[in-house]
């Protein structure tokens, strides 16, 4: 009786203690079901998605991939726009998703029923961590924050210069968008000095030597050399309207009347010209020499200096001086009859540049200024319209200098030698000899040209600071300086400072102040007296 009610207990024990273990395994099995499910969520290659209702936000580098794993198996994936961002599932649980370009989309699951069990709001954006690394470690800086939204590149925060801004643009892919919401320190006003200086030389030589062979009528037999005989009213220009006279020649014993236009090899009118008889014969036959020469030199210097301010990362231009129109020939219509439109060119002194400050004061530079003029020597007539040429010089480059630094960005040196020789053929070859038959000429043309540019940077002018003027050391004249001394302006005299008060602002001369009383050394005793103060 004893035995059985122990093995009964015996049995109870048993059936509690089993009871306890298969307890202690379910509650084991769910905290490792749990447990991987936790793993799951916060797993860095992926997302949970359980509720048909539940949204994620996910976000993709562009050109770079994710993998996201899903609890509830699927089996359709409907993606918004594929052109953002490319999507496949590597299981019935695991999503892989590149992006494309930037932009936003979804993705949305479905099981084997159609039935929605969950949807992915996926955004493409531009790898920020990484352009934010190139930016510090290009220029130095640690505190410009890079952020990205609806595929605008956002820079922020305070940078030493405006570099930060162009390592991004080029960073950015293709139709990307950077705002620039930094704040430089320092000036950020950078003003450019440029100077042109050009020296032009000009030097010439011209020799011309005509033979005229006459019989006794005085009618011409042989002519050497570019000149020509002279009608009894003079020579005849081709398109002058003059008509030439019948040559009756020269009186007996004279000299000839003889053109010393046209008779050097440039073209160019002689300076002087000797006209001799070299032999006269018994006949009347008689041979008569011209000799011309001229000699020119010339120099010519051009100086302009335009100066022009801009911000920091903005374009300036600056132009002096003006346009001239240009007839321009257009055939709207083909076959139809042409019509002239008008276009106008400039010329003058013209400057642009785009100034960055850069860090530890350096300042880049892309600077094209340029200097132009009206050049009627070459000018086109055209149905009576005269066009002139236009004489340029011009540079474009980029530089980087430091403030007041200066730097000669473009240089010319050119040199142009010519010689024309016109003589007549074999015998104005002959040493000495050939000098009497044929004409020659020398040109030589130097030029000098350089172009310095100076930046600097500046900042504006105090409250109530007067700036220097070109008006400020001269003054109108009046009519006795301008009818009797021949003056159109007249420099300012001391008396005009003091009488007008000049640039002085304030009181300004010598002031008696008898009411200041200075304290005398205790050995001399010196009455009080009246001291001069002078304020300025």
């Amino acid at each position: 009786m004893r035995a059985g009610r122990v093995s009964g207990k015996a049995g109870e024990g048993l059936l509690a203690l089993s009871v306890i273990v298969v307890g202690a395994a379910l509650a084991l099995f769910g905290s490792a079901d749990r447990a991987g499910a936790a793993e799951r969520r916060t797993s860095s290659s992926g997302v949970f998605v359980s509720d048909m209702n539940d949204v994620q936000r996910v976000k993709v580098i562009v050109n770079k991939s994710r993998t996201f794993r899903v609890d509830t198996a699927f089996s359709t994936i409907v993606a918004g726009s594929p052109d953002i961002a490319d999507v496949k599932s590597l299981s019935d649980h695991l999503i892989y998703i590149q992006g494309k370009q930037t932009g936003t989309t979804n993705v949305i699951l479905f099981d084997s029923s159609m039935k929605q069990i969950g949807i992915l709001d996926v955004e493409v954006a531009i790898d920020t961590g990484n352009l934010q690394q190139n930016i510090q470690s290009s220029t130095g800086t640690r505190g410009i924050r890079v952020s990205s939204t609806e595929g605008q590149v956002v820079l922020s925060g305070m940078a030493a210069d405006e570099r930060a801004m162009a390592i991004a643009t080029g960073s950015v892919p293709k139709g990307g968008v950077v705002v620039n919401a930094m704040n430089v320190a320092g000036p950020k006003q950078v003003m450019l000095e440029v100077r042109f200086l050009e020296v032009a030389r000009t030097a010439g030589r011209d020799l011309g030597v005509n033979l005229f062979v006459a019989n006794a009528s005085g009618s011409n037999i042989a002519n050497t050399g570019l000149g020509s005989r002279a009608t009894s009213n003079g020579p005849v220009v081709p398109g002058s309207g003059r008509v030439p006279q019948p040559d009756v020649g020269p009186p007996a014993s004279t000299l000839p009347l003889l053109a010393a236009a046209g008779t050097l090899a440039s073209g160019a009118t002689p300076y002087g010209s000797l006209l001799t008889s070299v032999l006269r014969l018994n006949n009347g036959m008689s041979i008569d020499s011209l000799v011309t020469a001229l000699e020119t030199k010339g120099v010519l210097r051009r100086l302009a200096e335009p100066n022009l301010m801009a911000l920091s990362g903005d374009a300036a231009r600056f132009l002096a001086g003006g346009e001239f129109p240009v007839p321009v020939a257009s055939t709207p219509v083909a076959g139809a009859f042409p019509t002239v439109t008008i276009e106008f060119k400039k010329f003058g002194v013209e400057l642009a540049f785009v100034p960055t400050v850069l860090s530890r004061g350096v300042i880049n530079l892309r600077v094209e200024p340029s200097v132009s003029e009206l050049d009627f020597q070459n000018a086109v007539q055209i149905g009576g319209t005269i066009i002139p040429a236009l004489t340029r010089r011009d540079a474009r480059t980029t530089v980087e200098l430091r403030d007041g630094q200066s730097f000669a960005i473009a240089g010319l040196l050119q040199t142009r030698n010519r010689q024309d020789v016109s003589q007549l053929p074999w015998i104005g070859s002959v040493p000495v000899l050939g000098t009497l038959f044929g004409s020659k000429s020398y040109q030589q043309e130097e030029t000098d040209l350089v172009i310095i540019i100076t930046p600097r940077l500046v900042a504006p002018a105090a409250p109530g600071q007067q700036l220097a003027s070109p008006l400020d050391s001269r003054l109108p004249a009046n009519d006795v300086d301008f009818f009797l001394n021949g003056q159109m302006e007249v420099r300012k005299r001391y008396n005009d400072y003091v009488n007008s008060g000049g640039d002085v602002k304030g009181p300004y001369g010598h002031i008696i102040a008898p009411d200041v009383r200075v304290p005398v050394p205790a050995p001399a005793a010196v009455a009080d007296q009246p001291v001069v103060k002078t304020l300025n």
